[in-house]
């Protein structure tokens, strides 16, 4: 049959379309197969070709290309048929009634990594907020979430295990009337820490205001009296005591829960409650006969708190009876430096020096600790290390270091990230004394030669230098104070030099820190009745200072010194350990005493023909030694004085057995020298004369007084002196 033209034209075109097509194919064939020997990229493109050919072909392949699953299959991996009815939810998604969507550039997500994410990201907002608002704060360095306030809302289990939950509302504390409302973004945080609310300005500022502790229908109940010992103290009297305690003292070692009440503080932890009532009867005048009557009971208290089931509340109350020590029992030995080692024991023993595995330390399976709670661990364990390193230095021993109690390299940093940056300069500068004691120790400290006084001077200069990067960090007057108390601790060092002391410098630059540090407790003194509330470390902190004063006065007044200065700064340290004192026979009191016959005295720090004796004769105790040394001068001259004045011969007094006439003072001191005992104290004793005032102030200088000053802690070895004394 033959074809019409117009058949024969659109045969004839379509053959010419199939023969070049089928000519492009074999074309693009043979260029895929030359591309794939020269490049392997050319090959994937030309075989996506050939796929996209085919699904051309076959409409069912395009089809499968289709499907796409919601973004909630997606997430769980479920299969999904929402391909099938592109407009209604898929099966799974109906039954759960949820939204079906589907989405592109949806991505699964790895749900714990983003939810540490979140976490990590609102840990560092609330650094960030916290950082903002504590100007806020400045006025209540008190008004703060503590453990203390979270542990008594638990039962004895949860103590046990030493677990730290978020408070209830009702727990939060209310602030004075007189500052400023807390805001709605800081109420709803957990408990903070207290950066930047320590020590900012801590004791100079006017003391604040009168804190109201009752604030909640929790606190409408009466205080009800409590006895210690068979003295009652009246419940008037305990609440006066506890805003006492949060007005004056809870602003140099904020670790207590202001928002809770003293029958609270009783229920969680009598020994804690006790402490409190005896640091805040130092200054409490309405009934002074507290602080006597109760300080024995509450150092029993202390020593039986190891066996605690409460650890947490137990290494609070140690902290303030290290802080604010009592003054020495005359029928006991002084265990103060005991408890502080006790102290960190117990706080290491339940875990507070690695916050992140505390729960590893329980006897119960707890939950890891959140962040909130690795705060409060941190802020606590910083202050025990406060307090145990001050403690061995006021005692005279050598303690150890922060990173010798911790079990990495990289612990010290981080614990340094989570606390306050007061607590950051403090922990510094007392970890900076124990290194640099430790390396003093290393290098001698007996008969030092002319190359181990080179070698000490660049020991003590190497740290002095770490101490100016701390200067250059911290700018408040109180850190400015623990900065140069930490220098004038590495400076006295100098004191054990003999021959090379006055030809390197260093006595201007120890003349220098002694003042700066007499200047701020002056400044402090500024304030009625604030130096009463100071604790331990400014006391000691201006005991060393005044005593380096007096050895420079006494020795070198033939340097280039200023010491018109000196002087004057001297008379005002004697002037402000008065008002420390609390009681006749507590540190600050006695060491007025010994300073004010030292300074009128013509023998002391002097030889037998006049000549001076700038040899230490203490040299073990380390940064105690200048002031053990000058216990000892007063000793030499006002000790036979008394024994031949007051006590007849062959008679005991306290309990002291009979003193040889020869040597009144050899037969119940055990650290008199060699060199001491060929010295002829009765002489002395016989030679010179007091008035009536000088007696009535030596009945005083008991062999109590004296162990006060560890006397009865040495030996005769440790105090082997350098040079010849007669």
């Amino acid at each position: 049959m033959a074809l019409s033209p117009t058949a024969q034209t659109s045969t004839r075109s379509s053959s010419r379309q199939s023969n070049r097509h089928r000519e492009e194919y074999q074309g693009e064939s043979s260029f895929t197969l030359s591309v794939q020997e020269q490049n392997a990229e050319s090959l994937l493109r030309c075989s996506r070709y050939m796929r996209m050919i085919a699904d051309e072909m076959d409409p069912q392949s395009s089809l499968k290309r289709a499907k796409k699953a919601c973004t909630e299959c997606r997430q769980q991996k479920h299969k999904c048929d929402a391909y099938l009815n592109p407009d209604q939810p898929c099966t799974r998604c109906r039954k759960s009634q949820i939204k079906c969507v589907i989405s592109d550039p949806f991505r699964r997500e790895h749900k714990r990594q983003r939810r540490a994410e979140l976490e990590h990201e609102a840990n560092e907002l609330r650094r960030q907020l916290q950082a903002v608002q504590a100007p806020t704060h400045h006025a209540s360095p008190i008004a703060m979430l503590t453990a203390a306030a979270e542990m008594g809302v638990h039962s004895a289990s949860s103590e046990l295990a030493l677990s730290l939950p978020t408070p209830p509302a009702p727990a939060l504390p209310t602030p004075p009337a007189s500052g400023p409302s807390p805001s709605c973004a800081t109420a709803a945080l957990p408990v903070p820490s207290y950066a930047q609310q320590l020590l900012s300005s801590a004791g100079l500022e006017e003391p604040l205001g009168q804190v109201d502790i009752e604030s909640d229908d929790r606190r409408l109940e009466p205080t009800v009296p409590r006895t210690l010992n068979n003295v009652t103290v009246k419940a008037a009297e305990i609440d006066d005591l506890f805003q006492v305690f949060f007005r004056e003292y809870s602003q140099f070692l904020p670790i207590l829960d202001i928002g809770l009440t003293p029958n609270a503080y009783y229920t969680q932890s009598p020994f804690l409650f006790w402490a409190v009532i005896g640091v805040a009867c130092r200054s409490y005048p309405k009934n002074p006969t507290l602080l006597t009557a109760l300080s024995r009971g509450i150092v029993e208290m202390a020593l039986l708190s190891a066996l605690s089931t409460t650890p947490w509340h137990t290494v609070q109350g140690l902290l303030l009876l290290l802080t604010w020590p009592f003054a020495k029992d005359k029928t006991r030995s002084d265990v103060m430096f005991t408890l502080s080692g006790m102290m960190l024991h117990i706080a290491m023993q339940n875990g507070t020096h690695i916050p992140m595995s505390s729960h590893e330390f329980s006897r119960f399976k707890t939950p890891a600790p959140s962040e909130a709670d690795m705060i409060r661990r941190s802020e606590l364990w910083a202050h025990c290390v406060i307090a145990y390193q001050n403690s061995c230095i006021v005692k005279g021993q050598l303690a150890r270091t922060l990173n010798d109690m911790h079990q990495e390299l990289g612990q010290s940093h981080r614990l340094f990230q989570r606390i306050a940056p007061g607590l950051v300069l403090k922990l510094k500068c007392l970890d900076l004394v124990t290194r640099c004691s430790a390396a003093v120790v290393e290098n001698g400290v007996r008969n030092l030669s002319l190359e181990q006084e080179r070698s000490l001077d660049i020991i003590l200069r190497t740290y002095e230098s770490q101490i100016a990067d701390l200067e250059s960090q911290f700018t408040s007057a109180v850190d400015r104070f623990h900065v140069a108390l930490c220098r004038l601790s590495i400076l006295v060092f100098h004191f054990y030099k003999t021959e090379t002391l006055s030809s390197t410098g260093s006595l201007p630059r120890l003349l220098a820190a002694a003042c700066r540090v007499i200047d701020f407790v002056q400044s402090l003194g500024q304030t009625p009745g604030r130096l009463v509330t100071t604790p331990i470390q400014i006391n000691f902190g201006l005991l060393l200072a005044s005593v380096s004063l007096l050895r420079i006065l006494k020795l070198y007044t033939s340097c280039d010194l200023d010491l018109e200065r000196a002087r004057a700064s001297f008379f005002a340290g004697i002037n402000l350990a008065k008002e420390m004192s609390v009681q006749q026979n507590d540190t600050a009191a006695k060491a007025v005493f010994i300073l004010n016959q030292l300074w009128n005295s013509t023998k002391a720090y002097r030889k037998p023909d006049g000549s001076a004796y700038t040899s230490l004769r203490v040299r073990g105790r380390l940064v105690l030694s200048p002031v053990l040394d000058a216990v000892w001068w007063w000793r030499d001259e006002n000790e036979p004085q008394y024994r031949t004045m007051y006590l007849p011969q062959g008679e005991a007094a306290d309990g002291i057995p009979p003193i040889p006439e020869t040597h009144p003072a050899q037969a119940d001191d055990p650290v008199i020298s060699g060199a001491e005992n060929n010295h002829n104290h009765s002489s002395a004793a016989t030679s010179t004369m007091v008035n009536s005032a000088e007696r009535q102030d030596s009945a005083r200088a008991d062999d109590h007084f004296l162990a006060d000053f560890e006397w009865a802690l040495c030996e005769d070895e440790f105090f082997l002196p350098t040079g010849p004394y007669t």
